[in-house]
């Protein structure tokens, strides 16, 4: 059945949706180990460095596979690949309950859920995402990735929520039943590229015949071209990687992760040492999820109507105010969590549509997955980093303090990366307002 052919709208928002379903249950996943961090030092009497290590291994691993993960999507479609990790990713998640000591946790959590995630989560959908959608790109990106903030308000509190009632191994049992449930929405909804059902980027074409496939081949920019030469190259990663643009790209994809999940690892336990309870700190861990969902949203479309770099400058704001609030949450426990979650989930969220459509800004084309896959191994360095780094830290000196204050010059370090970048000066949405 061709279920595009039945809907009065364009089809490229049921992948929208598809994809926010699919990522809330991902992220809701990869976040739902701030909750697991705190179960699994009370269980074990690990250091905060060595418990962050797992999720360090994790980050590292999932970007790791970022590169074949982007060679899957161009070679097989999303549509095989989403399912096939979701399957994985749920006997990993089974086969954690069974975790006894630290290497089993490596193993199971750092590598294998890590391999699952990898293939439902952000890269794939960094890959193929921007495909279908040219004019509304960063709406159309922010709305799919507001699915993260949705996982995250609703999984971290529901895994508290089962943690406390009978223990974090039935919590990720219960979780491994979840994310079954996305294989068969992706089977039934998910598809390639509008080219492989007759339309081109944002528009409804459904006609097959050969006039409308030439048309796509042609209208699948719809961006003011600032640089003629550089857009019309054919990329592929071994050019790429012989450009400034890739390697500045490189290091804003490393540099804004290492602050983000340093803040985001340690949230949780961040807020219970400055007073809140566990059940109160995972509530606001949700808030903040929310406010990612409106971030992702709100940046997402900004960054169509100002520009990629304007927009993730405007974020970067609101997450330095987050993180300070964070930093020092046991001088006003009962407000500055709120400020806390309402300004870095905000802020934070200028990630997920920002980094996939500056790096197609710039080297869009057959090849992107491939060379996305390759920025997102910076992605996992600079988050493992980060979330190690903040855990020593706090094992060295019993304090966070300055772990948030190295990841607020590093977020900035980030944005002034994009700024070299400069998608701006490659293509500009049609959608801007000058």
């Amino acid at each position: 059945m061709n279920i595009e052919k039945k809907i009065p709208f364009y089809y490229g928002w049921v992948i929208v949706a598809t994809s926010f379903i699919t990522l809330g249950v991902a992220f809701g996943v990869w976040y739902s180990f701030s909750v697991l961090y705190i179960a699994i030092i009370d269980d074990f009497s690990w250091s905060r460095a060595t418990t962050a290590g797992i999720f360090s291994l994790f980050t590292i691993s999932h970007y790791l596979c970022a590169f074949l993960t982007g060679w899957l999507i161009d070679r097989f479609g999303p549509r095989l690949v989403i399912p096939v990790g979701a399957l994985w990713l749920s006997l990993s998640l089974n086969l954690l309950t069974h975790a006894r000591d630290l290497f089993d946790f490596y193993l199971v959590y750092g590598v294998m859920a890590a391999i699952g995630v990898s293939l439902i989560g952000f890269v794939p959908h960094s890959t193929f995402l921007p495909r279908w959608f040219s004019k509304r790109r960063g709406l159309a990106i922010g709305l799919a990735m507001a699915g993260v903030g949705v996982g995250m308000l609703t999984i971290p509190p529901l895994m508290q929520h089962l943690i406390s009632l009978q223990g974090w191994r039935y919590a990720y049992r219960i979780l491994a039943i979840i994310v079954l449930f996305i294989i068969p929405i992706n089977l039934f909804f998910q598809r390639r590229d509008p080219q492989q059902i007759g339309l081109s980027p944002d528009t409804a074409t459904t006609n097959h015949n050969s006039d409308v496939q030439e048309t796509v081949k042609i209208k699948t920019d719809d961006f003011l071209i600032m640089d003629e030469k550089w857009a019309a190259t054919s990329w592929t990663s071994q050019r790429a990687l012989k450009t400034k643009r890739f390697w500045y790209l490189a290091a804003g994809f490393f540099l804004g992760p290492f602050a983000i999940q340093g803040v985001l690892l340690h949230a949780v336990a961040g807020l219970v040492d400055g007073g809140m309870t566990a059940k109160g700190a995972a509530a606001t861990f949700g808030l903040l999820g929310v406010c990612g969902s409106v971030g992702k949203i709100t940046l997402g479309f900004f960054g169509d109507r100002w520009n990629r770099e304007k927009a993730n400058t405007a974020g970067m704001v609101a997450a330095t105010l987050g993180v300070l609030a964070l930093a020092g949450v046991s001088l006003q426990p009962r407000l500055l969590p709120y400020i806390f979650a309402l300004c870095f989930g905000f802020g934070y969220g200028a990630v997920a549509p920002l980094f996939p459509s500056i790096a197609a800004d710039i080297f869009q084309g057959e090849h992107f997955g491939r060379i996305f896959g390759l920025l997102s191994l910076n992605l996992g360095f600079g988050g493992a980093a980060g979330a190690w780094f903040a855990g020593y830290i706090f094992d060295r000196t019993g304090s966070y303090q300055t772990a948030f204050v190295i990841d607020i010059i590093v977020l900035w370090l980030s944005c002034a990366s994009f700024w070299l970048a400069a998608p701006r000066k490659i293509r500009l949405s049609p959608n801007r307002s000058d």
